[in-house]
C-alpha cells in the first residue's frame, strides 16, 4: 500500500466518522426537542394547577368570610 492509497483511506475513514458524528448530532437534536416539548407541556400543566389552586384558595377565603358573618 502506497502513501496515496493510505491517504485515502485515511480520508474514507473520516468521511464516515463525520457522517456518524453528523447522524449522531441529529439523534440527540431530536432528543432535545422531544424532552423541551415534554418539558413545556409538564410547565404547561404546571401553571394550569396554579391557576386551579390560587382560584380554590380564593373561594376558601370567601366560603370562611362568609361563615364568620353567619356566626356573627
Amino acid at each position: 500500500m502506497n502513501a496515496l492509497e493510505r491517504l485515502q483511506g485515511k480520508i474514507e475513514e473520516l468521511k464516515n466518522s463525520y457522517e456518524g458524528i453528523k447522524q449522531e448530532s441529529r439523534d440527540l437534536k431530536g432528543q432535545l426537542e422531544e424532552k423541551e416539548n415534554a418539558y413545556a407541556e409538564q410547565q404547561s400543566t404546571i401553571d394550569l394547577l396554579r391557576y386551579e389552586l390560587e382560584e380554590k384558595d380564593h373561594e376558601i377565603e370567601e366560603i370562611i368570610t362568609k361563615v364568620e358573618a353567619l356566626l356573627a
